[in-house]
């Protein structure tokens, strides 16, 4: 996550858009720019699924719109350093997922959670070895119109002839639109620091994981190894929430991962020079 913020350094959170609407690597890219709001021609793709109810009035809270659009912005102009400094280790995230994955028949279905600005199309456009369906979930609804423009920019700029169809779906992490076992993937970059409930959207995740599918997640964490920093993290945390849309610097995200998904977690803790509040992160893959 990057500074939108000036008050605190503030980790990404969230993005996409309102309704199931798609944009695929097979249509044009004035089309995809303006928005490709026709369904996609793949014929495979997951069927979405009303949200919970109950869940869904708990944790997809009413939200101001000036806010979203100011924070979407942020998230879209400010985050290039970020993006720069995890680039290799994002890409060798992404290179461990597909390698186990290019012997499968059919497309991919896979989920972003906190989808945001589409932060991880890049390497989804020009490393998936097969064709992808890819649910993109956001409430910030702000987010989609940059999202759009970065999967214009990834389609074009990837050489990979693998279709890559995107749609775009408003909702939460604790209450996702998506069928039991209906996915090969899930993916969480910078978002479990600003879910209202970690473990229900992990036990969410677990839900629409196929047996065997794969969670990727990078997200930053309270401190392992330096207990006064990791202090003021605790003491700067409420200002966080308040500043970066529900953000929480004061999570230890690894241990609830690998409570959710028992002994199936390769993740690491490291810490990101240069980035403060939010340098302590973990990254990796749990198998569901």
């Amino acid at each position: 996550a990057g500074p939108p913020s000036a008050a605190v350094a503030v980790p990404a959170v969230a993005a996409a858009a309102p309704l199931d609407q798609s944009i695929t690597s097979g249509e044009t890219i004035a089309a995809a720019a303006c928005a490709a709001c026709a369904a996609s021609p793949a014929e495979a793709m997951v069927k979405l699924i009303e949200s919970d109810v109950a869940a869904s009035m708990t944790y997809d809270v009413a939200r101001d719109a000036g806010l979203d659009a100011t924070f979407a912005r942020g998230m879209a102009t400010m985050m290039n350093g970020f993006e720069s400094a995890v680039k290799e280790r994002k890409r060798a995230l992404f290179e461990r997922l597909f390698a186990t994955m290019r012997d499968g028949a059919g497309e991919l279905a896979m989920c972003e959670i906190g989808a945001g600005t589409l932060p991880n199309i890049d390497f989804i456009a020009s490393m998936a070895p097969r064709a992808v369906d890819l649910i993109a979930i956001d409430p910030n609804d702000a987010m989609r119109a940059f999202a759009e423009d970065n999967l214009a920019a990834a389609l074009a700029a990837s050489d990979n002839a693998t279709e890559v169809n995107v749609r775009f779906v408003h909702g939460v992490a604790e209450a996702l639109p998506l069928p039991d076992n209906s996915m090969d993937v899930v993916v969480s970059t910078l978002t479990l620091c600003s879910v209202v409930d970690q473990r229900v959207a992990l036990k969410e995740i677990r839900r629409v994981l196929k047996p065997g599918g794969a969670f990727l997640f990078l997200e930053h964490v309270l401190s392992e190894t330096d207990p006064k920093f990791a202090e003021l993290q605790e003491k700067l945390t409420p200002l966080q929430i308040k500043a970066a849309d529900g953000c929480h610097l004061n999570r230890r995200t690894l241990d609830v991962i690998r409570d959710e998904f028992s002994a199936h977690v390769d993740g690491e803790y490291y810490e990101l020079d240069g980035f403060w509040l939010i340098a302590p992160q973990v990254s990796g893959i749990a198998v569901a």
